[in-house]
């Protein structure tokens, strides 16, 4: 017996090397050989075999060859941490973590891969804070850029932004960190308002990967900030290469085209989006706001209300609506700007589109009203809108021509730059755009 157990151990290591090589069939064939050998004893075959039935996706079957393991040696750590790893890929969260916690417990030293594992149980349970403290744990004990990023990752779930840039830069100067962890932390930095480092971090890490797919979203959107359009077009273009399903890269792709005044490519973009996630009221607001810009005010409200029926609070969907009924001739418009104002008394736009309206439906007094609100909230702000200010310029000079008082009217806010021709704003006296026959 002793002597058939030594010939089965001899031959772990053409298991082993089997298996990396991934030559699953043989690999299954020399387990099955030595488990007639050692009479259904040899524990390395069953772990092997295991494995092997993990990487197929049968992970009941899986977990029974792990079970095997453990019955012939209980103190071996290994197989419980397999068990918990098929576990989690069912879903089954809470019995992977206790798993784990029996496998932390045979370990004789700190291991960084089971701290990681129980850092990503905790956080898909909801317990981010004691995923944190896991996760702190795994980066002690040497977890290198994996612990490094989840502990990232669950503090920003915790809404701790500055623990997280610090885990990121602390991954990032200890570790050569692959294109994710790169991408993750230029889109940090770039919502914390660095946009310097976070292009040297998107940079990185779309030279490392470059279909990746969040750092070239990431970096499109600081290239559709700074007007280049072009290339923004090539990154969301890489990204849907990557990603042909991304909801995110078809919509920021729709208004780049929109901004290059290709009308029916950004309507096809953004309808993508839509067909993609029909729940999303982000995309419904931007196909809408398209529409409306394409003279289709039908189809712009239709697509506006389903993103208001899913995000009801949002105050510039509300707005769209009215400028939508307005178009049609419907009287509800005037409730969807009062609704619009009531979501967001304090912003200026929708003050302001709100004293258009006034204005256009021959309400002088109410616009002029609105219009002192609005002057009232654009100099309140550190920073004078150049675009609001000259709206409410053309406002003012529209209410000035109907004949309302000069002493009645509200002072200008100082604006140097001017409205851009074909804004989609409803205050503008501007001449909107005319479109391409072929083109609507």
């Amino acid at each position: 017996m002793l002597e058939t157990e030594f010939r089965g151990a001899s031959r772990n290591w053409l298991l082993h090397a089997r298996y990396v090589r991934g030559e699953h069939a043989m690999c299954m064939e020399i387990a099955d050989e030595l488990q007639k050998q050692c009479q259904n004893t040899h524990r390395y075959a069953h772990f092997i075999k295991g494995l092997v039935l993990a990487d197929a996706g049968r992970y009941q079957e899986a977990l029974e060859r792990f079970h095997s393991c453990i019955r012939l040696q209980p103190h071996e750590p290994e197989p419980l941490k397999e068990v918990g790893k098929c576990l989690f890929r069912q879903g089954r969260f809470q019995l992977s973590l206790e798993a784990y916690l029996e496998a932390d417990k045979l370990t004789k030293h700190p291991d960084p891969d089971t701290y990681c594992a129980l850092a990503e149980c905790a956080w898909n349970l909801g317990d981010s804070e004691r995923g944190v403290e896991w996760a702190r744990a795994g980066v002690q004990a040497g977890g290198g850029e994996r612990a490094g990023a989840l502990l990232a990752k669950l503090l920003l779930s915790c809404d701790d932004k500055q623990g997280a840039l610090n885990a990121y830069d602390h991954a990032l100067s200890t570790h050569a960190c692959g294109a994710d962890t790169l991408a993750a932390a230029g889109a940090l930095r770039l919502r914390l308002g660095d946009p310097r480092r976070a292009f040297q971090l998107l940079g990185a890490a779309l030279a490392q990967e470059p279909t990746q797919h969040a750092a070239a979203l990431a970096l499109a959107a600081m290239l559709l900030q700074h007007k280049d359009l072009d290339a923004a077009l090539a990154r969301l273009k890489a990204a849907l290469t990557a990603h042909p399903t991304c909801v995110a890269a078809h919509t920021n792709l729709g208004l780049a085209l929109m901004a290059k005044k290709k009308y029916i490519a950004a309507l096809t973009c953004l309808q993508r989006a839509v067909w993609a996630a029909p729940l999303s009221a982000r995309a419904a607001h931007d196909l809408g706001l398209t529409l409306l810009m394409c003279k289709r005010p039908t189809s712009a409200f239709c697509r506006l209300a389903t993103a208001a029926a899913l995000q009801p609070t949002q105050p510039y969907t509300v707005l769209l609506i009215g400028v939508a009924l307005e178009r049609l001739g419907d009287s509800r418009a005037d409730a969807a700007y009062a609704r619009a104002m009531a979501l967001a008394p304090e912003d200026p736009l929708i003050r302001l589109n709100l004293a258009g309206r006034h204005a256009r439906a021959g309400r002088l007094l109410e616009a002029v009203e609105e219009a002192a609100v609005s002057a009232e909230l654009i100099n309140r702000e550190e920073k004078v809108d150049s675009q609001l200010a000259s709206c409410l310029a053309s406002l003012l000079a529209m209410l000035r021509d109907a004949g309302v008082e000069l002493s009645r009217l509200p002072d200008v806010p100082d604006a140097d730059a001017t409205l851009p021709v074909g804004t989609t704003n409803d205050s503008t006296t501007a001449d909107e755009e005319r479109l391409a026959p072929d083109e609507v």
